[in-house]
């Protein structure tokens, strides 16, 4: 139970900012996640991740991954990936439709631990290396700008289900939060908080639908301002493998 402590009192730190100026949106992220298993040691993830506001079903974002991983051992892997993403404009009602695109090579570690026969608990550190394309809030323009931006989310997997069953059940909940540094970084130290709840079904063994709830609080770069933001996200995980053994 501490972890999940640990997961709340994550989620409190970041509601300590709910004094200021805070923006409430709802929003939808339907995702495709693909993991392609080379061999026994390396693992090729690419996600493609779109994110609408509901109600108006405007874009807000659009994003894809791709990664590479080496498992060292059952529990601990690492990983080197890129990010090319198109952020939208953050009110769905924006008259500016400006698009501003972002590269973000990023290196990552995660270390996993059994707690029990049902649990799993995770933690995933992350560095990302953003770069912004200039712009001027109406028009895009030549350069870019840079930070990095550190982020930790522990994880717990729990299994509903039979243990021999070979479609599970699975709860996940999960708490990530994100830090920026270096770079042109003022104000907004700490970037967002995220803390998600969500039900993966496994409907084959290379087969899965996730359905789950994410709240978003996020600090924007003028310091004072936050979004506050409920989000209902849908995952198709596609697990394939280069050659069966």
């Amino acid at each position: 139970m501490k972890y999940i402590f640990t997961l709340i009192g994550f989620f409190n730190f970041s509601s300590a900012f709910s004094q200021a100026n805070v923006s409430h949106q709802n929003l939808y992220w339907t995702r495709y996640y693909n993991q392609l298993a080379l061999n026994k040691t390396w693992i090729w993830h690419n996600e493609i991740d779109m994110r609408r506001f509901l109600g108006s079903n405007t874009l807000h974002h659009v994003i894809f991954h791709s990664h590479i991983h080496y498992k060292i051992n059952p529990n601990f892997d690492i990983a080197l990936g890129l990010t090319y993403s198109q952020q939208s404009p953050q009110f769905p009602d924006a008259t500016n439709r400006l698009v501003v695109p972002e590269i973000r090579p990023f290196q990552e570690i995660i270390q996993s631990q059994s707690l029990g026969k049902r649990v799993i608990l995770s933690h995933r550190f992350r560095l990302d290396e953003r770069f912004f394309r200039k712009n001027d809030g109406v028009n895009l323009l030549e350069g870019t700008d840079f930070n990095f931006r550190f982020r930790y989310r522990p994880q717990l997997l729990i299994n509903l289900s039979k243990l021999d069953n070979k479609t599970p059940l699975n709860l996940k909940i999960a708490d990530e939060l994100m830090v920026n540094f270096g770079g042109e970084i003022l104000y907004n130290h700490f970037d967002q908080n995220r803390v998600y709840v969500g039900l993966e079904k496994v409907l084959h063994k290379n087969l899965s639908i996730e359905m789950g709830y994410l709240h978003w609080y996020q600090q924007r770069n003028s310091g004072k301002e936050f979004f506050d933001r409920n989000i209902l996200r849908l995952t198709v995980l596609h697990r394939m493998k280069l050659k069966n053994d």
